[in-house]
Order: C-alpha cells, then sequence, then structure tokens
C-alpha cells in the first residue's frame, strides 16, 4: 500500500539581473544632425534605423541559470516614450518595430527622424521569467534621450574683405593726393582719373561683409549694423553719414579712414531683429618717419627784398608729392639778431628778408632757413560754437586738420 507522500523541491538561489541599454548600430546613433540647408536628416533613420537593445544579463550563485545573456527570456515587454506606450502614440505608428525573437529579444528598431524642436526619452520595461522559482523578475532600464542638433542653429558667421586690423597710411593715399590737386588747381578733375586713385589704400574704404549660413552664403534677409566699441561692454550705434561712416549695406560698409586715429568697431548681422553673428574690426592710423629739408641754396643779393624757398620730404626713399596735406611744416629763419622768426606754415614759403635780422657785415649777413615738420593729426568735422557741421554746397561735411 502507499505511504504518506511529500514533495521535496530543488532549492534553486535566486536569480541576479542586470539590465543595461545599448545601442547595436554605432553608425545611427541616438544623437541626429538636422540639415536645414537640403532638409536632411544625418544619419537618416528612414534609411539606417536605429536599434536600441535593453541587454539584460543574469546569474545564480549556484550556477542553475542556464545563459547569462538572458534577453530570450523576456516577457511583457513594453517600450515607453516620454512616459507614453510606444504602440498608443499615433505619431510613432509605422515607425518602429520590437524584436520578440533570440538574444536580440526586445530590442526597438526606430525609423522615425526626430525634430530638432522635440525631446524624446526611452524607457523599457518588462520581465524575466524566472521557471526555476516559478516567478517573474521586473526589469526597468534608465531613461535614454533622443535628440537632433539643428545644423543650422548658430553656424551664421560674418567675415569682412578686410583684416580685421585696418591701418591707413596717409602717405599712400593716392585719391587723398588727386582731390588735393584738383582743390589746388593743379590739375584737372577727372572721373577715371579719381577711379584709378580709388585702391586699397585710399580713404573711401569700402569693406565688403559677407554672411554665410554653414558655407552658404546668405544674399537676403539680413540687415547689418555698425557699432563703435566706446568700452569694454558700451557701443555706440552708428549709422550712414554720422560721423567718419558714409554707407551700410547689407553688403558693405564704407567709411572714411582721414578722421579716425584709432578706433574699433563691431559688425552685427540681424535676422528678424535678432542678432545671428558678428565681427570685429579696428582702424589705426599709420605715422611713419619722414625727412623735411629747405631746397633754396642761392645766396641772397644784396637788392634782394624777398626769399622763396620749397621744402624736399622724403620717406622711405621715397619724394613725398604734395606733402602740405599731410605735414605741418612751418618756416623759421635764424640770424645774429633774431633767432627762430616764423614766417609761414605750407610746403612752400614767400617771405620778407628784412624781418629775419639780416645784416651787412661779413659778421652778420648770413640767413639760416629751416623747417619744424610734424605730421597732421586726423581729420576733424567742422563745427560753429553750437556744434552745427559747416557743409559745403552739396551738404558735405567739412573737415580739418
Amino acid at each position: 500500500m502507499e505511504t504518506g507522500r511529500k514533495r521535496i523541491r530543488k532549492d534553486f538561489a535566486p536569480l541576479n539581473v542586470a539590465i543595461s541599454v545599448v545601442c547595436d548600430t554605432p553608425l545611427s546613433p541616438y544623437t541626429q544632425v538636422f540639415n536645414s540647408e537640403n532638409g536632411q536628416y544625418e544619419p537618416d533613420r528612414e534609411v539606417t534605423p536605429t536599434i536600441i537593445r535593453p541587454e539584460v544579463i543574469a546569474s545564480a550563485s549556484d550556477g542553475s541559470w542556464p545563459d547569462p545573456h538572458s534577453n530570450q527570456y523576456l516577457a511583457d515587454m513594453v517600450w515607453y516614450v516620454n512616459g507614453k506606450d510606444i504602440t498608443t502614440l499615433s505619431d510613432w505608428q509605422g515607425l518602429f518595430s520590437i524584436d520578440t525573437v533570440g538574444s536580440t529579444r526586445g530590442s526597438l528598431t526606430i525609423m522615425r527622424n526626430i525634430q530638432p524642436e522635440e525631446k524624446v526619452t526611452l524607457r523599457f520595461e518588462g520581465v524575466i521569467a524566472d521557471n526555476r522559482l516559478g516567478v517573474n523578475i521586473p526589469v526597468v532600464t534608465d531613461e535614454i534621450v533622443l535628440s537632433t542638433a539643428d545644423k543650422s542653429k548658430d553656424t551664421y558667421s560674418l567675415s569682412i574683405g578686410e583684416d580685421q586690423i585696418i591701418r591707413y597710411d596717409p602717405f599712400l593715399d593716392r585719391l587723398h593726393l588727386y582731390e588735393h590737386k584738383v582743390a589746388q588747381g593743379l590739375i584737372s578733375a577727372s572721373e577715371s582719373a579719381r577711379s584709378a586713385a580709388t585702391d586699397e589704400n585710399s580713404y573711401l574704404r569700402s569693406i565688403p561683409v559677407t554672411l554665410h549660413k554653414g558655407n552658404t552664403v546668405i544674399s537676403s534677409g539680413y540687415t547689418i549694423k555698425l557699432f563703435r566699441i566706446t568700452g569694454t561692454s558700451t557701443l555706440t550705434q552708428l549709422s550712414a553719414g554720422t560721423d567718419e561712416v558714409v554707407s551700410i549695406s547689407a553688403t558693405a560698409i564704407s567709411i572714411d579712414l582721414r578722421v579716425i586715429t584709432k578706433s574699433d568697431y563691431l559688425v552685427v548681422a540681424y535676422i528678424d531683429g535678432k542678432a545671428v553673428s558678428q565681427i570685429q574690426f579696428s582702424v589705426n592710423r599709420v605715422y611713419r618717419r619722414f625727412t623735411c629739408v629747405p631746397t633754396n641754396g642761392t645766396s641772397i643779393a644784396p637788392g634782394d627784398s624777398m626769399r622763396f624757398d620749397k621744402a624736399m620730404v622724403d620717406s622711405e626713399g621715397q619724394i613725398v608729392e604734395c606733402p602740405g596735406r599731410i605735414i605741418k611744416i612751418i618756416w623759421k629763419t635764424d640770424t645774429v639778431a633774431y633767432k627762430g622768426v616764423e614766417h609761414n606754415e605750407g610746403e612752400k614759403t614767400y617771405f620778407e628778408i628784412s624781418k629775419t635780422g639780416i645784416g651787412n657785415t661779413y659778421t652778420d649777413n648770413w640767413l639760416d632757413t629751416y623747417t619744424e615738420a610734424e605730421l597732421k593729426p586726423a581729420y576733424s568735422f567742422a563745427t560753429d560754437g553750437s556744434g552745427n557741421y559747416y557743409v559745403d554746397e552739396s551738404g558735405n561735411k567739412l573737415i580739418i586738420n
């Protein structure tokens, strides 16, 4: 006969489970880039999907668990997007799949591109069916984030068709020389001559401005503003016709370098009222060395009453034409009777000999003629006592130095 029955089970060690998230597609990672220039995603998940796998590693201390890589034992699998079951979201329909077979069970394949402004968090939840103990062990992954960087954002860049440090050397300014000769009646005005004199060294400097978006030149839809940097954090906006600014457009800034000693500027590009890029440049006036000597070495005849002389100025081995336009030249004489007699200013002089104090004897019948010369400063705008600008017949502001 059968005696009392007692069921005895194997005593299995509890299951230890570790879960993490792995991207199985390194060429299609969590982050995309959207190129607004061509409207394409990089990578494009419609072409190269992103595959995210919950990696389940399980073990038992008694060695009774058959395989540490335990995705095949997953059940009740759910992927959550921003806390919601992905299968319930209409904007994900047809754009994902969840693997149900073997070692990749639970893997999420994503064919959906994420827009730059979207924020997408993903989390996997499921259970491990432990048939040894007849229990289901919950598994939950940490959240991961899918994101898309907008390649167009913060990729605007301004450039100018000049060095960012512009040096103005009046000795090389052929346009200034041309206009001086015309004003003095030395030559006749000519548009072709003026155009030829307007080069990279002339005071009228047109600075090309170009706005790029990535590698593409933007030709419209933006405005340019010019500011003078007046302190570490202070700016003064300049407009066309203000001080040295001749004109401002989306493609160029024109300034008059004659009225600048040293100044720093900031060029800013705006789109829809928002600053998208900026670039700084500065203007510095060059002060070069020169020599200035009288040229009239002829003797004075007893009957002479007036004396003419002309200064010869050279700089860096070159004769300076019309030096009075950029150099202040004061003519002086010394005699036994008078020292430092000042006569006039300019590259030429014509003075009365009697005013020098020259004598008629061997000991006092000599005369030293010499100049005191210095570079003229930058021009300034001519104003009256109330600060109103003097203008010519065309309304152009007059400048003096």
